[in-house]
């Protein structure tokens, strides 16, 4: 078989080996959520008469409504350097995965059966500069003569933004349309109701494109989040951290309302772990979504007792934890660390996959 930068060479591009570097263990952000869009103001009902509210305890006896959870992960690559038309542009490889596990009525999670909702693709991401003709090309040569299978797609650049970050960005953006496709087919089965829940590991403001109603018993889960992003505004406007830091073992802040896409969100944090436990103020804290689908949510705000809930249900979840094999853990739940350990387990190691080029 043969190496994919030399079946680049073969087909006309001046392609420039570098170092087949890991880019998501270049550098280490405690907080990700960079471009949260604004909430300006309490979206629950009725509205909460303070800040805070603990949430109260499930009898053991309830049945969970968390029934499913959804991790995407990735590994990214820089392989190669194009030169097109006088520029100097990278090429972005990366290996993609969705994974659905489920909690059994015995309260053993595993993946669902015969792996129906595991998803993987790699892929190789190229400057815009690239044709579509030429990328169907290559495309037929890289997956005739290369020792994997790869979906070639394009990136856009932009003067003000590092060309790596944008390859990076439209591969985060296949997954994302991975997860998108693998909630269509759940709903269209019937398998998301309201005493059967999906939790998906992170925030469900960049699921664009998507039918709110199949989202309508999907839970968005953040293990991390920008403290200094701040809600409300006016003299009412608070920085995250400052609500977040308040609040105790077992209790939630108020509901916020944002937009995506036109789309209503309801956002909300909750601390799963006692402060006590934690190295800082922040750690064990996370932040939940959902989307108000039906009219009276949307005008009035979503329902308190959905709120509690959610919230209830999710700190049944904090236990078992996955302490010291994964920095996150104050933030993890365990089913959502389970989904993510088999993706990457089931990735092709670095050494293999630079091997290809």
């Amino acid at each position: 078989m043969t190496p994919i930068l030399k079946i680049l060479q073969d087909e006309g591009l001046e392609c420039l080996p570098c170092d087949r570097i890991n880019l998501d263990s270049l550098r280490f952000e405690e907080y990700r959520d960079a471009e949260e869009h604004p909430a300006e103001r309490a979206f629950e009902n009725p509205t909460l008469g303070q800040s805070k509210k603990h949430v109260p305890n499930l009898p053991p006896t309830v049945p969970c409504i968390l029934q499913y959870f959804l991790d995407g992960s990735r590994r990214t690559y820089k392989i190669a350097d194009l030169i097109l038309d006088g520029r100097f542009l990278p090429v972005v490889a990366g290996q993609v995965g969705v994974a659905v596990m489920r909690r059994d009525d015995q309260e053993r999670t595993r993946l669902v059966p015969e792996r129906s909702f595991c998803r993987f693709k790699n892929l190789l991401a190229f400057p815009d500069r690239t044709s579509e003709s030429d990328l169907l090309t290559l495309s037929d040569a890289i997956n005739k003569k290369a020792r994997a299978k790869f979906d070639l797609v394009r990136y856009t650049n932009k003067a003000d933004r590092d060309p790596v970050d944008l390859g990076v960005a439209r591969i985060m953006s296949e997954m994302q349309d991975m997860e998108i496709a693998v909630v269509q087919a759940m709903a269209r089965e019937n398998l998301l109701r309201n005493d059967s829940l999906l939790v998906i590991d992170g925030p469900l403001r960049f699921r664009k494109n998507l039918d709110v109603v199949q989202f309508r018993n999907v839970i968005g889960l953040s293990k991390s989040f920008r403290p200094s992003f701040t809600i409300k505004k006016g003299a009412n406007r608070q920085d995250v951290g400052a609500i977040t830091s308040h609040l105790d073992f077992a209790e939630r802040s108020t509901v916020f309302r944002t937009l995506e896409d036109r789309n209503v969100i309801g956002m909300w944090y909750l601390r799963i772990r006692p402060k006590c436990q934690m190295a800082n103020p922040l750690q064990g804290t996370i932040k939940l979504e959902c989307f108000a689908v039906e009219p009276s949510e949307r005008e009035n705000g979503i329902e308190v007792d959905r709120i509690d809930c959610v919230s209830a249900h999710i700190l049944r979840q904090r236990n078992v934890t996955p302490y010291k094999t994964d920095f996150r853990w104050a933030s993890h739940i365990y089913p959502i660390f389970l989904a993510e350990t088999y993706l990457k387990s089931s990735f092709m190691s670095d050494t293999y996959f630079r091997g290809l080029f």
